[in-house]
């Protein structure tokens, strides 16, 4: 009356896939909110397109010239004082195509006066 168990050998799949199902749902809802900045409208441009990476930052400039950096509103100086010991990394502007050239180019200049070396214009890419 002895019974011989078997061990179960096999890896139950169905479980593993339904995770792996959830996370790429999960990354797919999640990567559009990862842009960073304000809603502009850029200009479009032939040339190529800027890659975004976290650390980067994003300076956004929409219609009436007010600046943002991410989402949140700054001013010129706040700038330059938020920017003065983090020089090394990646600046991104990105400026509303209605946007006076002027303000782009203060922007710019600010940067440039403390030493940011790494700017970028963000455009919209143009279908070829």
């Amino acid at each position: 009356m002895y019974r011989k168990y078997k061990s179960f050998s096999e890896i139950n799949v169905t479980p593993m896939v339904d995770v792996v199902l959830v996370l790429l749902i999960i990354f797919m809802v999640t990567t559009p909110m990862l842009i960073k900045g304000v809603k502009v409208t850029l200009p479009p441009a032939h040339s190529g397109k800027v890659k975004l990476a976290k650390k980067d930052i994003v300076i956004s400039i929409n219609k009436s010239g007010r600046l943002f950096m991410d989402e949140k509103p700054i001013t010129i100086t706040e700038l330059k004082m938020m920017l003065v010991d983090d020089r090394s990394k990646n600046v991104i502007i990105k400026a509303d195509k209605a946007v006076a050239y002027g303000a782009v180019i203060k922007v710019i200049d600010t940067l440039k006066g403390i030493n940011v070396e790494n700017v970028a214009l963000a455009t919209k890419p143009v279908k070829r």
